[in-house]
C-alpha cells in the first residue's frame, strides 16, 4: 500500500471508532496502539490524525497529546447551519426532473430511516444515507465533498449523544420525498428541505 492509502486505512479506522463509541469526546487517542492495530508505522496514523484535527474530530495539545474533540454548542450549530445551506443549494439543482429520475431509488433509502425511527432507535447512519443521496443528485463534486465531511461530523455528535434526535418532532423522510418529487419550484424545494432540517433541532439553532 501507497503512504496515502495506509493514511486513508487510519482515517477510517479511527472515524469508525468515534461512530462506534469506542472513542468519546475527551478520550486520549493513543496513536502507537493504533499503529499497531493496524500493522502501519507512525507516518500515516499521524496523517490520519492530521485530518481528523483539521475536520473537528480530534484536539492536539502541545505536550498532553491528541483527544477527542468535545464540541461546543456553538460548534454543533455551526455544522448544523452549513448542512443546512448545503442541502437548500442541492435542492435546487435537483429539484425537478433529477429526484424524480431518482425516487425509486430513494424511496427504499427513506422508507429504511422511518422504519429505525418506528423503533426509537438512534436512525443517523439512515437518515445521513438517505439525505446523501440526496446531494448526490446534483452531481456537484463540490458539494458532495462538504456534505460528507459535515454529514461525519454530524454522524459523530449524534453517535456520542451530543445532539440526539427528538423523535416528537420528527419529519418522515417518505413524505418529504413525495413532497419533493411533486414541486416543480426551485424555492418550494429550498423551504421545505430547510424545513425538514430544522425539525427537532429548533431549540440548537435559535441559540
Amino acid at each position: 500500500m501507497t503512504s496515502a492509502t495506509l493514511a486513508d486505512k487510519a482515517y477510517d479506522h479511527v472515524l469508525n471508532q468515534l461512530f462506534c463509541q469506542k472513542l468519546r469526546p475527551g478520550d486520549v487517542l493513543d496513536r502507537k496502539q493504533i499503529a499497531k492495530e493496524l500493522k502501519v508505522s507512525l507516518i500515516p496514523v499521524a496523517d490520519a490524525v492530521q485530518r481528523l484535527t483539521l475536520e473537528g474530530f480530534l484536539t492536539t495539545r502541545r505536550r498532553q497529546g491528541t483527544f477527542v474533540s468535545t464540541p461546543s454548542i456553538k460548534d454543533i450549530r455551526g455544522q448544523l447551519l452549513l448542512r443546512e445551506a448545503i442541502e437548500c443549494q442541492s435542492a435546487r439543482l435537483y429539484c425537478g426532473e433529477k429526484i424524480q429520475a431518482a425516487r425509486g431509488h430513494l424511496l427504499s433509502l427513506a422508507e429504511a430511516a422511518d422504519k429505525v425511527a418506528d423503533t426509537g432507535q438512534p436512525l443517523w447512519l439512515e437518515e445521513f444515507t438517505f439525505h446523501q443521496a440526496l446531494v448526490a443528485l446534483t452531481e456537484c463534486d463540490a458539494l458532495i465533498r462538504c456534505f460528507q465531511g459535515v454529514a461525519n461530523l454530524g454522524m459523530f455528535h449524534q453517535a456520542a449523544l451530543i445532539t440526539p434526535m427528538q423523535t416528537t418532532t420528527y419529519d418522515r423522510h417518505t413524505e418529504l420525498l413525495n413532497q419533493l418529487c411533486e414541486m416543480s419550484s426551485v424555492d418550494d424545494a429550498e423551504a421545505r428541505i430547510r424545513q425538514h432540517s430544522r425539525a427537532g433541532k429548533e431549540s440548537l439553532l435559535e441559540q
